[in-house]
């Protein structure tokens, strides 16, 4: 059985690769992305800068089964999103990884960054950045078990929880989590599909 552990920056590599694969059929990310081929070489830089930015904070929690990581759940503590300049700074290498992967379409994801930050909310609260599992490991309860740490860690501080999906089909499975809709159509992506935002209460 996998283990549940907080990940460090060493292996953010294989956490990237984990997140891209269960990311691959994304909607937001087919939208911003349309060449599968590409969309996973962006998807690669762009997790691996999602979790090297996280790791500091110590909530980016991983299944792992020997050195495979096979899912990844990575938190924000409230005030940790959005990224300060520094910290945009240090991904700047991997964001310009994300252009090298695919030119054109990197207008429009840089716009669905700056989007996220302007309807982020302003109270403090936890953020779910991304959730995701090797499709090959799914359906075992691996997400549930990734959820757990941090869930425990805002009920126990009395603080509320908050994330954004593109995949409609992602909103009951949170809701398992004590998750409520309240915003069905954030228009995140130019053009592309909404996210819908969920927040959930301390205690669930």
């Amino acid at each position: 059985m996998a283990d549940i552990v907080v990940l460090g920056r060493e292996r953010a590599g294989s956490a990237a690769e984990a997140l891209a694969a269960s990311h691959a059929g994304y909607p937001a990310f087919r939208h911003v992305f349309p060449d599968p081929r590409r969309r996973q070489r962006a998807l690669r830089a762009f997790f691996a800068a999602t979790v090297a930015d996280a790791v500091p904070f110590g909530a980016v929690f991983g299944a792992v089964d020997g050195p495979a990581v096979l899912g990844v759940a990575a938190w924000l503590p409230p005030g940790a999103f959005p990224w300060s300049a520094g910290r945009k700074a240090r991904a700047t290498p991997a964001f310009l990884r994300v252009f090298l992967a695919d030119p054109r379409a990197f207008r429009t994801f840089a716009r669905v960054g700056a989007n996220a930050e302007r309807a982020h909310p302003a109270e403090p609260h936890w953020f779910l950045e991304v959730l995701g599992i090797r499709p090959g490991a799914q359906r075992q309860g691996l997400g549930t078990r990734l959820m757990a740490p941090a869930l425990e860690q805002a009920d126990g501080s009395g603080m509320p929880c908050a994330l954004e999906t593109s995949d409609p089909a992602n909103v009951a499975y949170y809701r398992r989590f004590g998750f409520e809709v309240v915003d069905e159509s954030l228009a995140l992506v130019p053009g592309g599909p909404t996210h819908v935002a969920m927040r959930r209460p301390p205690g669930g």
